[in-house]
């Protein structure tokens, strides 16, 4: 009887044999060179890194197809190896979608879907720092105006860990997107963690529209801009309201740019180009050395509004990205008053281009401010600080609290009347439970403005919005 060493041995020659194969007519160093090495070598160190890496990839392609047991889904194949050489770039703005998403995110980017109404950014799962939350959770850029999000209390920097109970530590910032997305009247559930706390909202979701720009008039003579975010056809859109507010004789502007994403920075020259002479810088990009895409936008043309009417911009931790170009360049040429808070500090620009049948987002260049400033991840700080209204890490879970009892639906639904009487009764109710009541009248305003059509909401509230109030004050009195 053979022994066990025996029958390894036996065995070992086998694998060996049916190796050789591989090795007939080559040498050692051949062998070294095929598909499943895929290495550099001294000898490529002077040619073309890419044309080298893309046979290299090539060769192995080939390879695991003719051996692979199974056959290789191809298309599946090409869609990963897209997907993991953007999210190399370990870039949070930078990613690939493949076909399947490709409709999604044509939605995405229309802005007419299924939602909470938020913006929203998530840094690539390989870049999870455990000791820091904001590398593997969602980041709230903005949320919409009247959208789910914003009438939840929800605002620019807070983080969620958990859809529908499930962590979003591996989710791509696409895929978490997409969890929050669904058809409108269905519910979902998000953990929020803000200031060290988490607690569990559950929003239901609605059809998200959101304007580019809106417009009003307010206590008479003051005219009210919304920028929502930024597209192509902007500029147009704003000259069109600033036209018909000019008609009306206003003795001020204020431009409302709190919890605007970005966009098109195409649209944001153009809306700067509304407001400022001819020859003023707006912005200068600089992209990656030798590719030609530095340019410097200045702009044309007279001005469509007098240049002493004062002009005020409202600012947020949510004015991010292609919204801080517009309040930079108004702002370094002296143009516009900042009042609010710090940006969110987005000074880089994402092209999106075609590929196959998906698309990717690139990050393509820095941007800085006609004084020369480069905002990325430090913000523009306001002229007037007004600080938002925040709940205190006491008030937290009396605010969980509040939303699981649905205090504020009930309240609406007995006292169905949005007059100030009512808003100030609901905070004089709840206020003994801790909260503030500022925080509790603005909550119960959105609440009553939820329940009314679009296009009856009023455009603005000058009465419970500090920020706004110390616009008006300022064109008023001149400081």
């Amino acid at each position: 009887m053979k022994s066990i060493y025996t029958r390894r041995l036996s065995l070992s020659f086998i694998v060996l044999l049916m190796i050789l194969p591989l090795f007939a007519g080559g040498s050692v160093e051949q062998v070294l060179a095929s598909p499943l090495s895929g290495g550099y070598t001294s000898q490529e160190s002077g040619a073309d890194q890419i044309s080298f890496d893309m046979a290299s990839l090539e060769r192995l392609y080939r390879y695991v197809d003719s051996i692979y047991i199974n056959e290789v889904d191809k298309e599946k194949m090409f869609n990963d190896l897209a997907t993991a050489l953007v999210a190399s770039l370990d870039d949070p703005y930078s990613f690939y979608v493949p076909p399947t998403e490709a409709k999604e995110y044509q939605e995405e980017t229309s802005g007419v879907y299924g939602g909470i109404g938020t913006y929203l950014n998530k840094p690539v799962p390989e870049n999870k720092d455990p000791s820091d939350p904001s590398t593997y959770m969602i980041t709230i850029v903005s949320p919409f105006p009247g959208s789910p999000a914003q009438r939840a209390g929800l605002r620019a920097g807070d983080l969620i860990s958990h859809i529908e109970g499930e962590a979003v530590d591996a989710l791509t910032s696409y895929e978490a997107s997409m969890l929050l997305r669904g058809e409108p009247n269905t519910p979902v559930t998000i953990t929020v963690y803000r200031s060290g706390t988490s607690f569990d909202l559950t929003l239901v979701r609605e059809m998200i529209t959101t304007p580019t720009v809106d417009s009003g008039i307010l206590e008479g003579d003051i005219g009210y801009i919304i920028l929502s975010e930024f597209t192509p056809q902007t500029g147009k859109q704003l000259l069109e309201h600033v036209q018909k507010l000019m008609e009306e004789d206003i003795v001020g502007l204020i431009i409302d740019e709190r919890n605007n994403g970005g966009g098109a920075v195409d649209g944001t020259m153009q809306a700067a180009n509304i407001f400022l002479e001819e020859g003023k810088t707006l912005v200068t990009i600089q992209g990656k050395k030798g590719t030609r895409r530095d340019q410097r936008y200045i702009s044309s043309g007279d001005p469509e509004v007098p240049l002493d009417l004062p002009i005020v911009i409202l600012t947020n931790t949510g004015s991010a990205s292609s919204a801080e170009i517009f309040a930079a360049a108004m702002k370094d040429n002296n143009r516009a008053t900042l009042i609010g808070t710090k940006t969110f500090g987005k000074g880089v620009v994402q092209d999106v281009f075609q590929f196959g049948e998906g698309f990717a987002q690139v990050t393509t260049a820095h941007y800085y401010t006609p004084n020369g400033e480069n905002i990325h991840e430090k913000g523009i700080e306001p002229d007037i600080l007004v600080d938002d209204v925040e709940l205190t890490d006491e008030e937290i879970p009396l605010f969980e609290t509040l939303m699981t009892e649905n205090a504020l639906s009930s309240y609406v639904k007995e006292n169905p009347e949005p007059t100030d009487e009512n808003i100030r009764a609901f905070a004089e109710q709840y206020k003994e439970r801790g909260i503030n009541e500022e925080i509790l009248l603005l909550l119960i305003r959105n609440e009553y403005l939820s329940k009314m059509p679009y296009e009856d909401r009023p455009i603005a509230d000058p009465i419970f919005d500090r920020q706004l109030r110390r616009a008006i004050e300022f064109i008023r009195s001149g400081s």
